[in-house]
């Protein structure tokens, strides 16, 4: 099925910052605290209205929405319920969280690795996202971009 491939943060809300540098990265109760924090803080992010509508438009041309996100799987619960309150939920075909054994793995890798499994199920024919190493992947593997650094 044709699909297009969606990032979230960036792309459809504006980016949540995270800043490892303010707790003891050794301390791994502490680690999961401010992870916590941050899955919640993700709720404060606005919506990016360019890359709504422009979903809604795939959506009316027949295209699956497959959201690809660097967002851990801690915070599913989270990106559901944002996805609900920008109006987005009702057209998602399929949502992937970065797994725990890829944490820490750069964005571009990560995703180019979930992409090829990916391919297996859905035919990639766009993608949407605003990190330039992702686009400039995501050129590579055949897949026609939409760089969402336009509409921010």
């Amino acid at each position: 099925m044709k699909a297009v491939l969606v990032d979230i943060d960036g792309t459809l809300v504006t980016v949540t910052d995270f800043d490892y540098d303010i707790f003891n990265k050794d301390d791994k109760s502490q680690i999961n605290d401010y992870l916590e924090h941050w899955y919640k803080s993700t709720m404060n992010a606005v919506a990016l209205d360019r890359g709504i509508e422009l979903l809604k438009e795939f959506k009316r041309m027949g295209y699956a929405l497959v959201f690809l996100t660097a967002r851990g799987q801690g915070c599913e619960k989270y990106t559901v319920k944002k996805l609900k309150e920008i109006g987005v939920w009702e057209m998602v075909d399929a949502v992937h969280h970065r797994p725990a054994h890829m944490d820490g793995m750069m964005s571009s890798l990560y995703k180019e690795t979930m992409i090829k499994m990916l391919m297996k199920k859905w035919d990639f024919e766009w993608a949407m996202d605003d990190e330039d190493n992702n686009l400039k992947m995501m050129k590579k593997m055949g897949i026609k971009v939409l760089d969402a650094k336009v509409w921010w």
